[in-house]
């Protein structure tokens, strides 16, 4: 008989009769959605739904971790069995992983600790937490238990607090939670309301596993005479989302390929690791698995793909030899990025990663361009990411890599640009840099270098706009990308309409900008003085172009040649 209790499911889990199928994704909340739910737990609040599926037909698992390192990097270890008595989880990993690690292991090393004199409503916003629970070692609570507290110690709370660990607690048998904590409050010296708080502490804690409702369970074919289909369950699984990560078809079509795969999610998130590496970008178990499809010739469009289980199954007995290329190409492509393409950041990705795959399929094809084909590819990559010709545009980019990226020729890139100008009306070097204002910043800088943060970067008009439009400067004048700069956010504080000549010499309370800084930027004191918007856009312009050509090997007229039709 399944013990729906919150004891009887944790023991469950922790005995292996409770696990992970394979086509679950791994662990991902970070410690203070646990402690929230914790919270959640200790008020009487309900934790929401999870949906096990007893089933004895053949499948693979995993085990729940109890002892999570987020900083290990995923490992997943699969078993499988005919057991009759294990219940694979659909939905709800997030919180029982959360609620077995907080009552029974660690977080990064820590142990689940609760302030058993919090709890208390007071004048708090119902939307805070109340309990106070945090993942510690015994040596960071020690401080925190000690009293009276240190007179130097500043930011200490005021009220006394005592951490206690929740598996201690958990344990203690509800009838005498009252007794153990009256012992501990008389061990500690304290007086009768904080007593009274540590009972109430101790006796929500002794008896929060005993609930049969806090966590609402679901249970699929588990007196079945008739099971369900297994392409019913996984439909199941990707339609089902209760809070934690909504799941898509790709989770689907990962579950299918996975019942001829065996290895398929390990290897992909191995591989995706290992892609991601000493790079500062991420790139993610969908794109490994698009640029796999593009590799064997599929369609790469998930919620297509799955109404096909018979094409699904071929595929995955053909995408494994493939993984290591496929893994090859994109570790060469990241590399071109940063270091020919001066691209250090996810933020200048228009239309995210889709727009890459073309890339990865031609260096799958072709894993050793010279350089000068590695050129191309800079102005080929520009010309994809400017442009955006590949955002939301799945059936296009699939074609074009599948057809025109071709083993042994160079990259199509005129193709690229017809499909630019035809879709965009783009014929020009100024069109070009018009349509993605953060790439044209990063050419006209150089590659960001400000902080090594590119992410957190802000960008802001050199001439306040404001002022422009009390001259009657056109819009287009004003918000030309040559009246633009990367800054830093606390730089762009208050620097409302301040002339260039002035703010760039005080910006707020940083330091003035540099000869060198304002090189950077493409600029001179004098064309920053009243007057010269229309030199100091005409300049930058120039200077923005010859950056952008020497950056692609071109001239000009070259460039605007690849849009010619032949």
């Amino acid at each position: 008989m399944f013990d729906p209790t919150l004891n009887g499911v944790m023991a469950q889990v922790d005995g292996g009769k409770i696990v992970l199928p394979a086509m679950q994704r791994p662990f991902v909340w970070k410690d203070d959605r646990i402690t929230r739910l914790v919270d959640s737990l200790l008020r009487g609040f309900p934790l929401g739904t999870a949906l096990l599926w007893k089933t004895a037909t053949m499948q693979r698992f995993r085990r729940f971790q109890k002892d999570l390192d987020m900083d290990a990097g995923i490992t997943i270890d699969f078993e499988s069995d005919h057991s009759t008595e294990r219940y694979l989880v659909l939905d709800g990993q997030q919180r029982l992983t959360s609620l077995f690690v907080a009552i029974s292991g660690t977080y990064n090393g820590r142990r689940l600790f609760v302030d058993v004199l919090s709890g208390e409503k007071g004048e708090e916003d119902p939307g805070n937490a109340y309990w106070d629970c945090r993942f510690l070692t015994e040596k960071e609570a020690n401080p925190l238990n000690a009293w009276p507290r240190d007179t130097g110690e500043r930011n200490a709370p005021a009220e006394r607090q005592v951490f206690v660990k929740l598996c201690d607690l958990t344990k203690i048998q509800p009838a005498r939670a009252g007794i153990k904590a009256h012992e501990r409050a008389t061990e500690l010296g304290l007086d009768p309301e904080q007593t009274q708080r540590m009972t109430s502490g101790y006796l929500q804690c002794a008896t929060a596993l005993a609930s049969k409702t806090a966590l609402q369970i679901h249970l699929i074919d588990e007196d079945a005479t008739e099971p369900m289909p297994i392409e019913e369950i996984l439909e199941i699984f990707v339609r089902v989302n209760s809070g934690g990560l909504v799941l898509q078809k790709s989770d689907l079509l990962m579950s299918l390929l996975d019942l001829k795969w065996n290895d398929i999610q390990p290897e992909i998130y191995r591989a995706v690791k290992d892609i991601n590496d000493k790079r500062p970008f991420n790139i993610t178990r969908d794109d490994v698995l698009k640029s796999l499809l593009i590799a064997n010739g599929s369609e790469t469009r998930f919620d297509r793909l799955v109404a096909f289980r018979g094409r699904v199954e071929e595929l995955a007995s053909k995408l494994p030899a493939s993984l290591p290329a496929v893994q090859t190409a994109w570790k060469s492509l990241t590399l071109l990025l940063m270091d020919d393409c001066k691209i250090t950041s996810e933020r200048f990705f228009r239309g995210g990663h889709n727009s890459l795959l073309p890339f990865v399929q031609y260096f799958f094809l072709n894993p050793h361009p010279q350089p000068s084909e590695k050129r191309r590819l800079v102005v080929a990559l520009y010309l994809t990411l400017m442009s955006g010709i590949f955002a939301g545009a799945e059936a296009r980019m699939g074609a074009f890599a599948r057809t025109d990226c071709v083993k042994g020729e160079s990259f199509p890139i005129r193709r690229l640009a017809c499909l630019v100008r035809n879709n965009y009306g783009i014929g020009t070097l100024a069109g070009l840099l018009g349509r993605h204002l953060d790439l044209t910043l990063n050419i006209a800088h150089g590659g960001i270098t400000i902080d090594n943060n590119p992410e957190n970067l802000q960008r802001d008009h050199i001439f306040p706009r404001s002022t422009l439009e009390k001259h009657g400067t056109a819009p287009e004048e004003t918000n030309h990308y040559a009246n633009f700069h990367f800054l830093r956010g606390k730089d762009n504080l208050n620097k409302s309409d301040i002339a260039p000549h002035k703010w760039f010499k005080k910006p707020g309370d940083q330091p003035p900008y540099s000869d060198e800084d304002l090189k950077e930027r493409l600029l001179r004191w004098e064309i920053l003085q009243p007057g010269q918007f229309p030199a100091m856009i005409e300049e930058r312009t120039r200077l923005i172009h010859q950056r952008a050509l020497t950056l692609f090997g071109l001239t000009e007229a070259d460039f605007e040649a690849l849009f010619v039709a032949v």
